[in-house]
């Protein structure tokens, strides 16, 4: 897995930039995702076809839940100077905006009762990257119109296997990370999904805390983990993406934080 070069480009031209964390200064809680997200539009072309949410520029901020949407789509119109009818029609993109970083208010900060300020949100690598259904709507949606209208060719990074991104992190993001963790000095790390617990475990040098998440009693249980002369109960939590049996594991553990506040 190669470190993205930074040379890709989002349809419609906006360039794919390196996502800072929310915070660097101390913060009672860090929180670890995988990678950024990105500002999603609905598209149709010119063609009447449609994409229900095509990627066209960098998340503006680190799990953005999506509450100013639509001046986020109105200012990326005009940074692009979109030409409605030449270049299709634009509309907001339902939950695909903002998912992860609702979940996260809802599912996890709410239950550890505390609010964005007291939290740093950081993620394993620092860039975007494209799914298989975002990298479809790229190449089969914008591509064909983008060459007869003369637009940008868009070109992003593919999602990595969770193990290639995992030793991305590790090889390429683990002084960043310490740094961001020594900054921000937590007494909560919080790991959303396996790929972050695994860099997490890596980056810390840990023997403690599982290898990966398990959906029943083990699930949320208290670790701690340490780097340099810096300690902190880790968390290893699942992601807004999970499955019905670690949904459910995370919702168990919701409830019982919640009955503690």
């Amino acid at each position: 897995m190669v470190e993205p070069d930074l040379d890709w480009t989002f349809p419609f031209g906006r360039p794919l930039l390196r996502r800072r964390p929310s915070a660097k200064s101390r913060r009672r809680v860090f929180v670890l995702g995988a990678a950024p997200g990105a500002l999603h539009i609905a598209w149709w072309s010119p063609a009447r076809k449609s994409v229900k949410a095509l990627p066209v520029d960098n998340e503006p901020a680190s799990f953005w839940a999506g509450a100013d949407e639509k001046a986020q789509i109105d200012a990326w119109r005009k940074a692009v100077g979109f030409r409605p009818g030449e270049w299709g029609e634009v509309e907001t993109a339902d939950e695909s905006n903002g998912k992860a970083g609702r979940w996260l208010d809802d599912h996890v900060l709410s239950a550890l009762g505390v609010t964005r300020d007291e939290v740093c949100l950081s993620t394993c690598v620092d860039t975007y990257f494209a799914d298989a259904p975002a990298a479809f709507a790229v190449r089969e949606r914008y591509a064909p119109v983008a060459l007869e209208a003369g637009l940008p060719p868009a070109q992003l990074p593919p999602r990595p296997r969770d193990g290639d991104l995992v030793e991305l992190a590790i090889t390429t993001h683990r002084e960043r990370l310490l740094r961001e963790l020594s900054m921000t000095v937590p007494e909560i790390v919080v790991t959303l999904g396996n790929p972050a617990l695994r860099v997490l475990r890596a980056i810390t040098e840990t023997k403690a805390g599982p290898g990966k998440l398990h959906p029943d009693a083990r699930y949320g249980v208290h670790q701690t983990i340490g780097w340099g002369t810096r300690k902190a109960v880790w968390l290893a939590l699942t992601h807004h993406e999970a499955d019905r049996v670690f949904a459910e594991a995370h919702e168990r553990w919701r409830l019982s934080r919640l009955s503690r506040l």
